[in-house]
């Protein structure tokens, strides 16, 4: 049998944009849409490389989807090939927070109500936006009203700090628009800062 081997990445998927796999250290863990992948062998499970994002480099491995007589998907794959499709990816994000106007705006997207623990708000200056790396259980409560709530992007690489949607925030960058956060997600899960992030966010007093 013939294996293809290409780069591509995980493709749009539908729930709330994870998919579960198998690393090669046996345990499962769920990836986010997007996320840039070499597929190097391509049978009943689908083996790859993580190109990017907190598992870069790690190898790991993903069961075909089942055939459904309403889903035409002719190679079953959850994953695209850069070549075939072309690449999904957008120039780095660029946003800016205001702590005390709690206003959050995101190039090219628009401006958001957004906020923080003002006893104790993120550092003041510039940080990167890492690509998610895994669902945030914080979000649960907000799925009926965002898809992607459970979607956070850590501020930084490092600590628990993270831009996510909410009514309530510990040091966080909180979107109190709670409806409007699947705009975002959408936004910012196609940029791309490096093999890491997703673009930068200026914090302002």
């Amino acid at each position: 049998m013939f294996y293809e081997s290409y780069v591509g990445y995980i493709e749009k998927l539908g729930g709330n944009g994870w998919l579960r796999v198998k690393l090669n250290n046996g345990f499962t863990w769920p990836l986010p849409e997007f996320l840039k992948i070499h597929v190097v062998k391509s049978g009943s499970r689908e083996e790859f490389e993580i190109l990017e994002g907190r598992f870069r480099g790690k190898k790991a491995s993903v069961k075909k989807k089942g055939w459904r007589w309403d889903q035409w998907d002719w190679d079953m794959s959850f994953f695209e090939n850069d070549i075939r499709r072309g690449h999904p990816y957008k120039p780095s994000a660029k946003m800016r927070f205001y702590i005390k106007s709690e206003k959050l705006e995101i190039d090219g997207l628009g401006e958001f109500h957004a906020k923080t623990d003002a006893s104790n708000p993120p550092p003041l200056g510039r940080h990167d936006i890492e690509i998610p790396y895994e669902p945030h259980p914080g979000g649960d409560y907000y799925k009926g009203k965002a898809r992607y709530a459970k979607t956070w992007f850590r501020v930084g690489h490092n600590g628990d700090r993270f831009l996510h949607c909410g009514n309530v925030s510990e040091g966080c960058i909180t979107v109190k628009e709670i409806h409007r956060w699947d705009e975002i997600y959408k936004h910012l899960i196609v940029s791309r800062k490096g093999f890491d992030s997703i673009g930068t966010i200026e914090v302002w007093d």
